[in-house]
This record gives structure tokens, C-alpha cells and sequence, in this order.
């Protein structure tokens, strides 16, 4: 396998282990494993910072086009509005439940525009 493909690959398999520790949290509810959320919190700044890093070496030598700025802008928006809205999550006090609301959907589509934005680069 390639490189990128590699890349692809790793960052797939964070986004499982992401999304599947997160909704296990949410069923146990408060007050969380703390070792579970900080792997889940870890493994979440971990991937962002690598998507940041592959996205920007596939770009190096790229024209973007309509689709793929839409792609990467609305991805880009919806990993910020994932994390603000975990980090609001992990305080003492409770978020409110539109922060609940916003991280679960935000994360949900986060996993269909990132895979997305990643096989249009690749592909391009």
C-alpha cells in the first residue's frame, strides 16, 4: 500500500476509535471513565493534528477546485465545532444540551465530509 493510502487508512481507523469510544461514554454517561475519555480526547487532538498534516502535504501541489474548497472549508468547520463542543463536555459542570446535541452531530458528519475531503484530494 501507499503512502497516502497508508495515511488514509490510519486516519480511518482513529475516527473508529473515536466515534466508538465516544458513543461509549455517552451510554455510561456521567462521571466518565477517566481513562477512556482521555484516550478518546487524546486519540481525537492526535488525529486532528495528523488530518492537518496529510491534508497539507496533499495540497502542496494542488489547484483547488469549487467543490474540494467547499469540502475542506465544511470539514475544517465541523472537526473546530467537534472539538469546542467536546471540550465544553469534558468540564466539571454539565454542558447544555444543545452542546450535547451539536458535539453528536457535528461528530456524525465530520465522518462522512472527512473521508470525503480525503478521497477528493487523493484522487485529484
Amino acid at each position: 500500500m501507499e503512502s497516502a493510502g497508508i495515511k488514509i487508512t490510519i486516519l480511518v481507523l482513529a475516527l473508529h476509535l473515536i466515534l466508538f469510544s465516544g458513543i461509549y461514554l455517552r451510554k455510561k454517561s456521567r462521571p466518565y471513565n477517566n481513562l477512556l475519555f482521555t484516550l478518546h480526547k487524546t486519540i481525537a487532538v492526535a488525529c486532528i493534528i495528523f488530518s492537518i498534516l496529510v491534508i497539507r502535504s496533499f495540497l502542496i501541489n494542488l489547484t483547488l477546485g469549487g467543490v474540494l474548497t467547499f469540502l475542506l472549508i465544511t470539514t475544517a468547520t465541523l472537526l473546530l465545532l467537534t472539538f469546542i463542543s467536546g471540550v465544553l463536555q469534558s468540564f466539571e459542570k454539565q454542558a447544555p444540551k444543545i452542546v450535547n446535541k451539536l458535539h453528536r452531530l457535528s461528530s456524525y458528519l465530520m465522518l462522512i465530509f472527512m473521508p470525503l475531503t480525503f478521497i477528493l484530494i487523493y484522487k485529484t
